[in-house]
């Protein structure tokens, strides 16, 4: 078996993430990824929420711009 590169790995993991994201787009079901340090939600329409826990741990979205 041939060992790939650290940099061959990363474009292969970039290309696997952007097939993802296109087939979830073309579908209709949104996507969910970290940026900036928060967990965010990314509808099929570009909209995208923040999702956040409150206090009793209830899962809420918030707008994200």
């Amino acid at each position: 078996m041939k060992r790939i590169s650290i940099s061959e790995l990363n474009e292969i993991l970039e290309k696997a993430t952007l097939s993802a994201r296109e087939e979830a787009k073309s579908n209709g079901v949104p996507i969910v990824y970290e940026e900036n340090e928060k967990m965010i939600k990314e509808y099929p329409d570009g909209k995208k929420t923040e999702i956040i826990y409150d206090e009793n741990g209830k899962k809420k979205e918030i707008e994200y711009p």
